[in-house]
């Protein structure tokens, strides 16, 4: 296999759900350039209907606030993802707004950034979207996503085989 692809494929046999971090604190050029992926990631139209919320632990009582588990809080950056429904493309059959198909692709591609960073991510959804709204004012045309915790991982971001389907449970050629 050639040199790129290996390590295109690397990168995605180290990306894994992240839920301790230790206290270093994200790097800005570093940042900087996980963030650019945000800015440049596809959407339906290029309607780009999305807008990210950034919080570091100075902003330590909201950050307390939209996470409960301990190994989170650690974490030194939450972004907070927010679909905006009235921007968005929508598929003419059948009404479909693209809004969070489009967030969540900007999403992988800053998670996928991260990882050849060496930081890790974990995308939280179970989250109160109301109390998030709250405590950061974030408009109600808005619709929140989800929240991604980013950080430098306790333990090292090595090959982790999960359990997963195998590619004929969820590969169907042709007909179903």
């Amino acid at each position: 296999m050639d040199e790129k692809l290996k390590i295109f494929y690397d990168l995605f046999d180290r990306r894994r759900s992240v839920r301790e971090f230790d206290d270093r604190e994200i790097e800005h050029d570093k940042l900087k350039r996980i963030l650019e992926r945000l800015r440049r990631a596809q959407s339906a139209a290029n309607r780009q209907p999305w807008h990210f919320v950034l919080l570091d632990r100075k902003g330590r009582e909201e950050f307390n606030a939209l996470l409960t588990r301990e190994g989170f809080r650690n974490a030194p950056l939450i972004i907070v993802a927010c679909a905006e429904p009235e921007r968005a493309w929508v598929r003419k059959s059948d009404g479909k707004n693209y809004a969070w198909v489009d967030v969540t692709i900007a999403l992988t591609e800053m998670v996928g950034a991260a990882t050849a960073e060496g930081l890790g991510t974990c995308w939280i959804a179970s989250i109160d979207p109301e109390t998030i709204r709250n405590v950061l004012s974030i408009p109600g045309d808005m619709e929140i996503v989800g929240l991604i915790v980013m950080g430098y991982p306790k333990t090292p971001l090595d090959k982790v085989d999960k359990d997963r389907k195998t590619l004929e449970e969820i590969i169907h050629y042709g007909r179903w």
